[in-house]
């Protein structure tokens, strides 16, 4: 006879990569049903019950099931991992769809039963290195939600809200970096996966980058001996997902207004040596990088003597002053330099939103809208620049693109006055930490 138990799963971290499990064993019984008073004295147990309010588990209804084969073994005495091969499908059908919607499971997953966690992290780093595997974070559960709602992806993660346990600089680069690794692994795993991505799970790939090299810019030393190590590698993931979000913006934003003002149908050639995405994230260098993504929750930032975060205000008022000189100069700038204070503007900007929780909120908006604003127009100006680029190279083999450049410069002319406006904007909003220092 077939032996039901009740498990109790709640996850914490960055990337679900910590768990917590309560497995009880009902027994051979022919009509099993959910007893949450099992779970009662145990975190995850209470944080059911609060959800459910004055609910009963009787008021649950199923959302997605799961049928998996589970093979697995046990290898080591002192440092005891578990690997689990699991096969099999998970299925739901959303509501009003008369078909049921399903997933495939083919996966290995990695458990430490005993011992040291640097252990459980040599085993995914071999595992990684010899069969071409592919770090994946998502949760069943979060897969099977997804299903349950009508989509084959779960959704694009994007920025938490960061609140600081206490005023300790300690306290905010862990939330920054777990938060950090939480956006970057998440969008990753479901890019990679057999199903793929989304241009939104791109986008928000790019920007959890864009933020951690702008952490670990603003924490410098304090964030510990490996993360300074990691600037490299994600300017390299960014770099060659920026190549692909070109060809989006073009085939999105830059053609339809092309078509509108009526120019003719030129198509730019494809880039054929250009990896996607996908491939990006595969790649076995990029994911032993993701490997240490992971293990950041585990292993915290190292020792350092913790003081006040407002030791990172003189770091955030000198990219301030340095930005309010560029957006000052903006007219005489080069192209390369208007990127340049784009990108310390972003910097700028993802350095505010890691200490927003401490700032006060009306000054904080007031700053953040001009500060957006000002990249919006920047962002735009990129795109046409970047569109000009494409288009100049390929006049030679067809005149039409000539109608392209002329309205791409008329385009510059206005956006470019914009910017103008926006950055004079920008400079005259009062920082929202002036009483902070």
């Amino acid at each position: 006879s077939r032996v039901w138990f009740q498990t109790l799963k709640s996850a914490s971290g960055a990337a679900s990569a910590m768990r917590e499990e309560q497995e009880i064993r009902l027994g051979a019984i022919p009509n099993p049903h959910i007893d949450l008073s099992l779970h009662q004295d145990t975190e995850g147990g209470e944080r059911v019950a609060r959800l459910l309010g004055h609910a009963s588990a009787d008021d649950m209804v199923c959302r997605y099931t799961t049928d998996v084969r589970r093979l697995y073994v046990r290898s080591g005495i002192r440092t005891c991992i578990e690997y689990a091969l699991e096969s099999g499908k998970i299925s739901a059908k959303p509501s009003g769809q008369k078909t049921p919607l399903e997933l495939t499971v083919s996966e290995l997953e990695i458990e430490l039963i005993s011992g040291p966690v640097s252990g459980l992290f040599t085993a995914a780093r071999k595992i990684l290195r010899e069969h071409q595997a592919w770090i994946d974070v998502r949760s069943k559960a979060q897969r099977g939600d997804a299903l349950a709602s009508g989509t084959l992806t779960v959704a694009p993660t994007k920025p938490g809200a960061l609140t600081l346990a206490n005023n300790s600089l300690r306290s905010l680069i862990d939330a920054v970096l777990v938060d950090c690794a939480r956006q970057v692994l998440q969008n990753a795993s479901q890019i990679a996966s057999p199903e793929g991505g989304e241009v939104e799970h791109i986008h928000q790939l790019r920007v959890g980058l864009r933020r951690l090299r702008s952490a670990i810019r603003l924490f410098g030393t304090y964030a510990g001996d490996r993360v300074p190590g990691w600037e490299s590698h994600a300017k390299s993931l960014a770099t060659g997902l920026g190549l692909n979000r070109d060809i989006d913006m073009m085939a999105e934003s830059i053609w339809p207004d092309l078509r509108e003002a009526g120019a003719p149908l030129v198509e730019l050639p494809l880039h054929e040596t250009l990896r996607t995405p996908s491939e990006l994230i595969r790649d076995s260098a990029v994911q032993r990088w993701l490997l240490a993504l992971v293990a950041i929750e585990f292993r915290g930032t190292g020792n350092f003597t913790d003081v006040e975060w407002t030791l990172l205000l003189p770091v955030i008022c000198a990219w301030h002053r340095q930005c309010r000189k560029g957006a000052l100069r903006f007219r005489n700038l080069d192209t390369g330099h208007r990127h340049l204070l784009r990108k310390r503007l972003k910097r700028l900007r993802y350095a505010l939103e890691f200490i927003e929780c401490e700032l006060p909120s009306k000054r904080y908006r007031r700053f953040s809208k001009a500060l957006v604003r000002a990249l919006d127009d920047l962002g735009r100006y990129n795109d046409l620049q970047v569109a000009m680029r494409n288009y100049l190279g390929f006049t030679e083999t067809d005149p039409r693109a000539w109608f392209a450049i002329g309205w791409l410069k008329a385009e510059l002319t206005k956006t470019e006055l914009r910017c103008r406006k926006s950055l004079l904007a920008f400079r005259a909003a009062e920082p929202p930490w002036v009483r902070l220092v």
